[in-house]
Formats: C-alpha cells, structure tokens, sequence
C-alpha cells in the first residue's frame, strides 16, 4: 500500500481581492503535495498573505503570525512563510520581527514557492524571495484548482501600478504596471467556467490602462468583450477602475448587452481638487462627475461605489465638506471609506501637515453616517421590485438562509434550499436594509 505523502496547507488571506486571487494561486501551485485545510494546527505549512495598504491590516498580520508560534515549539517541522506586500516591503526585517518565519516572499515570489519550499525542508531557511523586476509577467498556471468555486471566481490580468498615488505603496510592492497576455487570460476564464463558475471579476489596480505596455493593440474595452463571450460565463465585472484612464469604449461594452455586469466601482478618493492634486490622482472633481454622468446616461439603474479617504495631509475642512457635496451629488450605492494611513516608501508620509486622528476618525464618522441615509435610499428603489439573482452561497450565521448577488453587485438574503446554489433566478424585493436586500423567490 502506497503511503500518503500529501501534507496540509493553511493559508491565512488579508487584504484585496487581488490577494485572494493570489492566494488561490498558491494552492494551486503548491498541489498536489499540498492540500489545503482550514485549520493551522493540522498544517505543514502555514502561508500568510498580508496586504500593508492601511497600518491597521499590517498590525493584524503581526499579531497573527506571532500566535503561530506556539504551533512552531509543539511541531518544529512546520514551515510558516509571510507573503504579500507587508513581506515585500519589510523584507530581511520580517526575520528579525518574527523570528520564527522560514519564508519571507513578495507577490512575485509566488511562482517560486514550491523551490522555495524545498529549499527550508533540506535545511537551507529561511528563505527570503523578494527580487522584484520590472519586466516580470505572471506566469501560466495549468494544474487544475484543488477547490474551484461553485459559482464565482476573480481573474487577475495585470499586475502592479504606474501611477503612484502619493498615499499608496502598491508600486513599492507589487511593482510596475505589467499586463497579462489575453490569451492566458481567456484560458484561465474558460477553465474556471468548464468547473461550473458563472460570476467572473477582472482584477486590476487599474484595469482601464489594461494592454498599454503589451503593444498588442488590445485595449481593456475589447478584453472585456471577448470575455464576456466565452460560452458559460453568465456574468462579468471588473475591479477597479481609474478615473483618469475611464474611457467611453468601456461605457460601449457595457451597453452592448454582452453579460457584463450593471456596477463600476470608480474611486473618487476626495471631492477637492486641491487634495486630488496633492495625491497625484491626475483628474480633477469636474473630469470625474463628468464620467459619472456619462455611465447614468447610458445606464440609468447602474450601482456606482467608490473609495474615499478622509483626513489626507493638509485637508482642511472646505477640502472635507467638497468631498460631502461630491458624496451627495453622486449618490453612491455604496462607500468604502478610510481614514489616511501613513505608508512607507509613499510621498504623503513625508508631509509636514498630517492631520490629527482625532480629527480623521470624526470626518470618517461623518462620511459614513452620510453614506448610510444614501445607500438606504438608493437601496429602496428596489421594494417591490423582481429581481434576477445568482445565489452563492449559504448564508453562515442564519441557517436556512441564502446569500444571492444581483448584476449590479447588490447582496440579496433570502429562504431557500441549499441546491439553488449557482443558480439565476427571480426574487420580489420585500425590504431595504442600509448594506443589503431582503427578497423571497418569486
């Protein structure tokens, strides 16, 4: 009788859903010698994908590495590796933080796990891959997804920033802008609907600039089309847009009644124009509601979210009450909003007039109290109404209930059998609440 050689992976994800992406891909590499389980302590080896995008979420990766290292007395064998951008922009330093760790790797390091691996099992840790190029390409994955999604799946076709936005450190870490050839891109959509996906995100840091550097001639409009064509995809999104590179080619494939979703996620980030231009976000308020009434004109019932950060350096209080009005004019579906985080490496950590965090948590009190009387109202459009919904999954904290998604990227709970799971189908509206719909099928 053969023995079984498969050893258990944890993989632990912070952060964006380009790090949820990444780390399916680390199961996926590392499989079939690794199977991943979803508890640390029957693990082999421990994966931690960080994100350092806000102090906050680089603060909870300490704190859960470090309680990993009870697990490292009891079982001296395990391997616990740090991945992602808190392990690319703290490098060597990590080893001397957490001296427990045997990996330190950055996101291109990825691909490289599996020597990497190999390396701290004949003795030779810890290992650190965080060499970062700028002519890097993601490479093809053809082993198959140990644990596909049964209904939806994100899709990355680029890889690192050009822009540098003065608040953020993505091109620090993740590197330059560099674009997957569509053909991969269109094979791995085609293998993730032959598994039985039906909902796919296109992921970017700024997928509107999608093929600029390839030099193939394709442009994001045209990759969005030639997705959405692929026989079994039922729907189609992306993530995100920049305002400064949104074009009318994409309002065009949206409107061409191909499965691409009624939702555009455009980050505004402040409603002043004189923050806009300390962050070096390179479009002014009027270009960016100029876009917004260009997608409604042609969308009218299209779900608009955005990003915002209060409390960047220097904001004064007309700055604030300009991202207030923009807030209210746009009226958003909904608001992801942030107090400024200082980052490493980024130009705004070096200002001079950061602004007190008292002051930060008010205003992001204020927004957020804001965007709840809109996301209600925009929400209670939808009572009464039949709407089409894929349902995803089992609702975890109420039994017996579902989860569904509309096209514009609204969450719909409602009763129902666990085999509706994957399914479209009509639900009547009965309630708005201030994040979600209640429904019941029709």
């Amino acid at each position: 009788m053969l023995e079984n050689t498969q050893k258990n992976l944890y993989i632990a994800t912070f952060g964006c859903q380009m790090n949820e992406y990444d780390s399916k891909r680390m199961e996926q590499i590392l499989y079939p010698e690794y199977v991943r389980v979803d508890n640390p302590d029957l693990a082999d080896l421990i994966l931690v994908n960080t994100c350092s995008i806000r102090e906050k979420a680089e603060h909870k990766v300490y704190s859960l590495v470090g309680r990993f290292k009870s697990l490292k007395r009891r079982k001296p064998e395990l391997i616990i590796g740090v991945g992602g951008c808190v392990a690319q922009q703290e490098g060597e330093r990590l080893l001397k933080k957490l001296p427990h760790l045997d990996l330190v790797f950055g996101p291109q390091g990825i691909y490289r796990l599996p020597e990497a691996i190999k390396k701290i099992e004949q003795g030779q840790g810890p290992v650190i891959c965080t060499e970062m190029v700028d002519s890097f390409d993601i490479p093809p994955v053809d082993s198959p997804m140990p644990t596909p999604s049964p209904v939806k799946a994100f899709v990355t076709i680029m890889q690192g920033c050009d822009n540098f936005c003065t608040y953020c450190v993505v091109p620090y870490v993740r590197g330059r802008e560099v674009s997957r050839p569509k053909d991969d891109i269109l094979k791995e959509v085609k293998a993730l609907v032959d598994s039985g996906v039906k909902d796919i995100t296109l992921l970017g840091q700024n997928v509107n600039s999608y093929g600029k550097k390839r030099g193939d001639g394709t442009t994001f409009s045209q990759l969005l089309i030639e997705v959405s064509k692929i026989a079994g995809v039922e729907r189609l999104r992306f993530t995100t847009s920049h305002p400064k590179d949104f074009t009318d080619d994409v309002i065009d494939a949206m409107c061409s009644g191909l499965p691409i979703c009624d939702h555009l996620h455009l980050p505004v980030q402040s409603g002043s124009n004189s923050v806009l231009e300390r962050m070096n976000r390179r479009y002014t308020r009027e270009k960016y509601l100029d876009i917004v009434e260009k997608v409604r004109s042609r969308l009218p019932e299209i779900s608009i979210t955005t990003d915002i950060i209060v409390g960047f350096p220097g904001e004064t209080h007309e700055d604030f009450e300009d991202t207030l009005r923009l807030i209210k004019e746009v009226q958003y579906d909904q608001i992801f909003a942030f107090k400024y985080s200082p980052r490493p490496y980024t130009k705004a950590a070096t200002f001079s007039d950061q602004l007190d965090e008292t002051l930060k948590k008010e205003r992001l009190s204020a927004v957020i109290e804001l965007q709840k009387e809109i996301g209600l109202k925009r929400l209670s459009r939808f009572e009464g109404r039949v709407v089409k919904v894929l349902v995803e999954t089992e609702n975890p904290s109420r039994q017996g209930e579902l989860i569904a998604r509309t096209t514009g990227n609204h969450v719909v709970n409602l009763c129902g059998s666990p085999d509706l799971i994957g399914q479209t189908i009509e639900v009547v509206v009965e309630r708005a609440c201030y994040h979600s719909l209640r429904g019941r099928i029709k």
